[in-house]
């Protein structure tokens, strides 16, 4: 048995967090309620899911060792940058209308991570 289906098997018995693919309930419920605005509700999504894809990240670096496991991590670094760099985060202060933009645009790329993550994660 490899060390890589090793990890697998140890990492299917661990606990882990059941994370649902998408958008929280909680953000689905804040956007249709519009008692705050989207900016908000994105914002608040957005560390979620932040929070999500970072879990899910540690899970997945199981199945990698060595210079994988580095390369896995500096690739991840590198996902987070040009995702603040394709969504604007530097201008995202400059008014509500570039932090709606910067969270909408954050917000689905990490879902799209988080969600692609999950299925590795999982499927395993």
């Amino acid at each position: 048995m490899s060390l890589k289906y090793l990890g697998l098997t140890v990492a299917l018995l661990l606990p882990m967090p059941i994370y649902a693919m998408g958008y929280s309930a909680d953000y689905l419920s804040c956007v249709s309620s519009k008692s705050d605005s989207f900016a908000n509700c994105a914002k608040d999504e957005f560390k979620y899911q932040d929070d999500r894809v970072e879990t899910l990240f540690k899970k997945t670096l199981i199945l990698y060792s060595g210079k994988e496991k580095k390369a896995q991590k500096k690739y991840q670094k590198q996902w987070v940058k040009q995702r603040d760099q394709r969504c604007d985060e530097a201008n995202k202060s400059v008014s509500e209308v570039y932090k709606s933009k910067y969270y909408t645009c954050a917000l689905k790329e990490t879902v799209n991570r988080g969600n692609m993550l999950e299925r590795l994660a999982f499927r395993l």
